[in-house]
C-alpha cells in the first residue's frame, strides 16, 4: 500500500512540477527566451557532470581529508559571503526596513510601530529575534547592523553544514556531499539577499535544522534525546511563526517516515515532537498576548486575506494593491474577513482559470533570483548592475541563476521517474522522496497563496538535496545497483 502511495505521488510530482517547469521556461522573467535559458541549463548540466566525476575520482582524498576540506570550505564561504553581504547591503526598506528599524527602537526604549506588527503578526517574532541579536552591539554603543549581517551569514553557513551532514547520514558518498556544497555556494541569491535578515533568510537554516536533529537522534542517550526533542519543537515553532512555508520540510519528512518505516517507535517519537511543538506554540502565544500589538485587534489581518490576494492577476501585491490597502483600512477584523471573502468570491472563477494559473506559475516560479531585486534596489549599489533584474547585466545573471534553478527542477522530476522505474526504498531514495514532497508542498501552497518568487528562497537546501540525490542515482551506478 505504501509503495502504491509513493508511486501515485511520484506521478503527481511529474505532472505538477513538469507543468510548472514547462510554463516557467516558456515565460521566464526579464523576457528571456526559452532556448537561451535552456542552453544555460545545459551548460550547468555539463559543469555539474564534470564536477561530479572530478570529485568522484578524488573520493579517497576527500574521505581522508574530509574534516580539513570541510573546514576550509566553510572558512572561504563565510569570508566571501560576509564581504559580499557587507559590500552589497542596501538601506533597509519596506517590510524588512520596518522590522529592522523597530528592533533598534525596541531595545532603545523608543516608540515602536505596533500597528504594523498587529497587521503582520509573523514579523513580531522576527522583531524580538532581531532585537536580541542587536542588543550586545547596542550596549557597546553601536546600532548592531553588522551583528545582523554576520548572524545571517552564520545561518547560511550552518545551512551548508546541515546539507552535508544530512546527505552523509543518508549514506551518500563524501564526494556527493562535497558536490552539494559546491551547488549550494553557486546560488546567486545568497550573495545579494543574506545581508537582510528577513523571514526568508531567517528560515533558510530552519528548513533543515529540525530534520538534522531528528535523524541524529538515533542511538542518543535519554537525556540527549530529550534535549533534541525540545530543540525540534522550538525550531519548528520558530520556523512556523517566522514563515509558515519553513515547516513544510518537517511535514514532508514526517510523511516519508510514516510511509517508509512506520512502527510504534516512529509514531511515539512523532507524538513527542508534536507535543514539544505545541508547548512552544503555547509559550509563544503567551509572549504574543502580552505584546501591545495583540491588543490592536482591529488591525489584525485574517489568513484568508493572503488567499484572496493570490486570486487575481499575477496573484501578487501589485496586481491587488487597491484591494489590499482597502482591507488594511477596514476598521474591524470581522469586516476584514468579510471583505476578503467577498473579494475571493468575486475572483473565484478567475482563480481557477487557465490564464490565471499560468500567470501565477510564472510569477512564482519563472526566475532563479528568488527575491534578489527586492533587496538589491539602489542603482548606486555595486551589486545593482549584476544582481538586480533591472541592472545593466541583470539579464545575464538572471539567466545564469535561473538556468541552474531550472536544472534542479528537472532533476527533481527525473528523481520521480527514477523512483517509478526502480521502486527502491533505500536511504538514497528516501532522502530524494523527502525533498520532492517538500518542494511539491511548497509549490502547491504558493499556487493558493500570495504569489512571490522570493518565497522559494528558504527551500534552496531542498533544491540542492533533490538535485544531488538524482545525480547520484543516475551517475553512480555502482552504488545504485
Amino acid at each position: 500500500m505504501n509503495k502504491k502511495l509513493i508511486t501515485i505521488f511520484e506521478w503527481l510530482n511529474i505532472l505538477f512540477m513538469g507543468t510548472i517547469l514547462a510554463v516557467s521556461v516558456t515565460g521566464t522573467y526579464h523576457h528571456i527566451a526559452w532556448y537561451k535559458v535552456s542552453f544555460v541549463s545545459l551548460i550547468w548540466f555539463a559543469f555539474f557532470l564534470l564536477a561530479f566525476f572530478i570529485l568522484k575520482k578524488s573520493e579517497a582524498f576527500l574521505t581522508k581529508h574530509k574534516t580539513l576540506l570541510l573546514s576550509a570550505y566553510l572558512f572561504l564561504f563565510f569570508a566571501v559571503l560576509s564581504v559580499a553581504s557587507i559590500l552589497f547591503a542596501n538601506p533597509p526598506t519596506n517590510d524588512y526596513g520596518e522590522v529592522f528599524n523597530d528592533s533598534l527602537n525596541l531595545i532603545a526604549g523608543k516608540e515602536v510601530n505596533w500597528a504594523y506588527f498587529a497587521m503582520f503578526k509573523n514579523n513580531y517574532l522576527l522583531l524580538l529575534f532581531m532585537a536580541l541579536i542587536r542588543l550586545p552591539a547596542y550596549l557597546m554603543g553601536l546600532d548592531g547592523t553588522y551583528s545582523i549581517i554576520i548572524f545571517s551569514v552564520l545561518c547560511a553557513m550552518i545551512t551548508a553544514v546541515l546539507i552535508f551532514k544530512i546527505m552523509e547520514h543518508f549514506q551518500f558518498p563524501v564526494y556527493v556531499c562535497f558536490m552539494a556544497l559546491v551547488v549550494y555556494a553557486l546560488f546567486l541569491p545568497l550573495y545579494g539577499c543574506t545581508y537582510a535578515f528577513y523571514s526568508d533568510q531567517a528560515t533558510i537554516m530552519l528548513t533543515v535544522l529540525p530534520i538534522y536533529l531528528i535523524i541524529s537522534d538515533t542511538g542518543s542517550s535519554k537525556w540527549v534525546s530529550a534535549v533534541k526533542i525540545i530543540l525540534v519543537g522550538l525550531f519548528a515553532c520558530m520556523a512556523f511563526w517566522l514563515k509558515a512555508t519553513a515547516v513544510i520540510p518537517i511535514i514532508a519528512f514526517t510523511i516519508v517516515k510514516l510511509l517508509t518505516s512506520f512502527n510504534q517507535n516512529t509514531l511515539r517519537r512523532i507524538l513527542l515532537y508534536c507535543c514539544s511543538f505545541i508547548c512552544f506554540w503555547l509559550i509563544y502565544g503567551l509572549i504574543w498576548h502580552i505584546s501591545p500589538a495583540s491588543k490592536m485587534t482591529e488591525m489584525h489581518v485574517p489568513i484568508i486575506h493572503w488567499i484572496a490576494l493570490g486570486s487575481h492577476g499575477h496573484g501578487d501585491w501589485e496586481d491587488n494593491a487597491d484591494y489590499a490597502y482597502e482591507l488594511l483600512a477596514t476598521p474591524t477584523i470581522e469586516e476584514k474577513k468579510e471583505f476578503a471573502c467577498l473579494y475571493l468570491r468575486q475572483n473565484f472563477n478567475e482563480m481557477f482559470s487557465a490564464a490565471h494559473i499560468v500567470s501565477k506559475m510564472r510569477h512564482n516560479f519563472a526566475a532563479g533570483f528568488m527575491g534578489l531585486s527586492t533587496y538589491i534596489y539602489v542603482p548606486d549599489s555595486p551589486a545593482y548592475p549584476f544582481l538586480s533584474a533591472y541592472g545593466a547585466y541583470g539579464g545575464y545573471t538572471m539567466m545564469l541563476a535561473t538556468g541552474m534553478y531550472y536544472l534542479l527542477l528537472l532533476l527533481n522530476i527525473l528523481g520521480s521517474v527514477y523512483s517509478i522505474i526502480r521502486k527502491k526504498t533505500d536511504s538514497h531514495s528516501s532522502l530524494g522522496l523527502f525533498a520532492r514532497i517538500s518542494l511539491f508542498g511548497l509549490f502547491l501552497f504558493l499556487m493558493f497563496w500570495e504569489a512571490n518568487n522570493r518565497q522559494l528562497y528558504n527551500h534552496i537546501p531542498l533544491l540542492v538535496i533533490t538535485g544531488m540525490t538524482t545525480f547520484t542515482q543516475f551517475f553512480d551506478k555502482k552504488r545504485e545497483k
